[in-house]
Order: structure tokens, then sequence, then C-alpha cells
């Protein structure tokens, strides 16, 4: 069979098992398996493909096609540029969170030089020290620590997997981050940053059952569930985060599209925070809110 034909027949039947992008899915999962990429599967569309490769294939596909993720059959995703490794131990990065990295690091990178301190000036700027909270792949933190070299980035998760992941992903990448694991800010007591960036679950729990299938029955529900309202885990990040901030330091959250308000208004009146700015993701959503300490 030609690969033309082979990666067609590939998107039929993922088409058929409703799997949302189905000719992507298939061109991947080819370039996966025969380690080329898109241009190589163009150039050698009309060539044959050998009986055990085409098998293998079909394997993949019907993987695919039972509706595991993509990022589950090949191990990883890109995000902000940088390929991450993923596993059902850890949501898998959407390019909805490059918007809180890109806000974070525009944060960083935009301190006015009369604003460093004599000793910050001497160094060529302020040394930023950054919280992860709620980790997950290490997606967030990696990616500010390889952005913005003036930072020390400390990430941090509940799930012990969850971090493992995390710390195989920045020996990967090279990125220069310190783990720990433990419930929200418990392992951090006596810890204080310059910034705290999250992604909490924020999916309300009676939501869950209408997800796609890839995400509520392959993804960890603990990186999901933000309760009844959504707000579970910003009440208490709103809460507890004042203690971990140091003077004018900024407060970074991912929030649904819907969440915006509810989460301005929680800001305010905890009396902890500057008036809340909310960023919009690339299709004019909301999608991260941001603050400073008081």
């Amino acid at each position: 069979m030609k690969t033309r034909i082979l990666v067609k027949e590939g998107e039929y039947r993922l088409a058929k098992a409703f799997c949302m992008d189905p000719k992507i899915d298939a061109q991947e999962l080819y370039c996966f398996l025969t380690g080329t990429d898109k241009v190589s599967l163009f150039m050698k569309a009309e060539e044959e493909v050998d009986p055990e490769t085409e098998q293998k294939y079909m394997e993949l596909i019907e993987k695919r096609a039972s509706r595991i993720p993509l990022q589950h059959i090949t191990g990883v995703q890109e995000f902000m540029g940088y390929s991450f490794n993923v596993n059902p131990d850890v949501l898998i990065p959407r390019q909805d969170t490059e918007t809180l990295v890109s806000e974070a690091a525009k944060t960083i990178q935009g301190t006015p030089r009369e604003k460093l301190s004599f000793f910050e000036k001497l160094k060529g700027g302020k040394e930023w020290d950054v919280l992860d909270l709620c980790c997950g792949s290490g997606a967030v933190g990696i990616s500010i620590a390889k952005i913005c070299g003036n930072t020390r980035v400390t990430a941090s998760d509940v799930s012990e997997k969850a971090v493992e992941t995390a710390r195989v992903n920045a020996k990967k990448l090279r990125a220069r981050v310190k783990f720990v694991t433990g419930d929200m800010f418990g392992p951090l007591a006596g810890a204080r940053f310059d910034m705290i960036v999250s992604n909490p679950p924020y999916i309300k729990t009676n939501m869950i059952s209408i997800l796609q299938e890839e995400v509520k029955d392959h993804e960890p529900l603990s990186a999901l569930d933000g309760g009844r309202d959504g707000l579970d885990f910003y009440r208490r990040i709103v809460d507890e985060a004042a203690d971990h901030l140091k003077p004018e330091g900024f407060l970074l959250m991912e929030i649904g599209h819907d969440q915006g308000e509810d989460l301005r208004k929680m800001l305010k009146d905890s009396g902890k925070y500057s008036p809340a700015e909310i960023i919009k993701d690339l299709p004019g959503r909301d999608r991260v809110v941001k603050c400073k300490l008081k």
C-alpha cells in the first residue's frame, strides 16, 4: 500500500471513531512510527509501505480510535516550543496555558531598571524566585526557567508521579528547577517568592462527565476537578499565597473562560492583593488572572 493511501485509511478510521483531528493525528502517528516529519511524509506519498510498518501503523491507529490521547501514544507534547514527556500521571499541556507562561515571562522581563536595587543593577538585573504551584508535567515552570535566565524556579505538586515526570522533563530540557512534593503550600513553609504561577484544577465536578473521552478517561481526575463550582483550589491559593509572596510579589493563575469575574471578586474580597487584571488568550477568552501583593 502506498504511504498516501495508508495514511488516508488511518484518517478514515479515526474520523469514524469521532476523533477530533483525524487527519492531523493520522499524519502524526505515521511520522512518530517512522521517525520522519511531515515534509518527508509528503515527499514519500507515492512510495510503497512494507507490510510490517503497515501493520504497526494500523495498531497505533486502533489505539487512537479507542480514544487514547495522541500524546499518550507518542509520549510527548509540544509546549512553548519545547518537547515535554507526558503520560497518564500528568495533565497534557494545552496551548491555552501558553498564555500563562507568556504573561509571566513578560512580567519578569519587563522590570524597569530604575526599580532595581544597587546590587541587582551590578548583577545585570533582578533574580526572580518563582513558584510553579500544581506543576504537573512541569511545563509552566520549566518553560519560564528556559525563557527567563534570571529565575530560580521551584515546582510543587501533590502527586509524586507528576513530580517525577516533571524532574525528567527538567533534566531533558536542561532547566534549573527545584522540585518539592506535597499538598499546595504545605511543603513550602517559610518560603517566599517574587512570583507564584499556577494552573490548578478548575473544572466543575458535574462537568467532568461531559468532557471528551480522551480527557475524562485518560487524564488524572485530580488535575481536573476543581470542586462543585470549580473554584476550590483558587480559594486556597488566594487565602494562602500572600504568606508566600515577597512584598509586591505577583500572583498569576490560569482560569476557565467564565471564571474571570469570580476570581477578580475573590481577590478583592481577600483585601491582600492589588486589583486583578484579566488577560485573554489568543481566541479572546479570559484565561489568566494577574495581581500583586499589596
